[in-house]
């Protein structure tokens, strides 16, 4: 005589087992989808608040004897804007540079000014009678906010 499961137990195991799975791949499933629902609410937020951000290059000075350039700019928009990333064209060379300005902790708020300062590393940028021909400024917390400025300077 072979002894062996039931065909009842059996068939309650395999139920047993199929709805213990299924609980676990629903957690997961669910886990994942509230995850991304979260990352497309949080880019979504982002892109609508950033619709209401105007920014504009106010000043560009740009300085042989301290080594610097400086950007003016001002927030026209309704919205905080900072960590901005500046780009300019000086001598047609380009200086890239995002260490300096309004961060998250200080932003930028509406109707405010402020001065982006940096300092000309390269001695070809700011050098007595370099052109600084062109100014890029983008906001990193609304990269499509950005705003240049093709009023050519000379460094003094």
């Amino acid at each position: 005589m072979k002894k062996g499961l039931s065909p009842l137990l059996a068939t309650v195991m395999l139920i047993a087992i199929t709805l213990a799975i299924s609980a676990l791949l629903g957690n997961w499933f669910t886990s994942i989808t509230r995850t991304q629902a979260e990352i497309v609410e949080k880019t979504a937020t982002k892109q609508i608040n950033c619709t209401g951000a105007l920014l504009s290059i106010t000043d560009i000075i740009c300085s042989s004897k301290t080594q610097q350039l400086k950007v003016a700019i001002s927030n026209l928009g309704d919205i905080e804007l900072y960590d901005f990333s500046t780009l300019a064209k000086v001598n047609n060379t380009f200086y890239e540079n995002s260490t300096v300005g309004p961060n998250s902790t200080l932003p930028l708020n509406p109707g405010e000014q402020s001065i982006l300062t940096y300092f000309c590393s390269n001695v070809s940028y700011c050098v007595s009678n370099a052109t600084v021909e062109s100014v890029r400024v983008s906001p990193g917390n609304c990269p499509s906010a950005w705003t240049v400025s093709t009023t050519k300077k000379t460094c003094t």
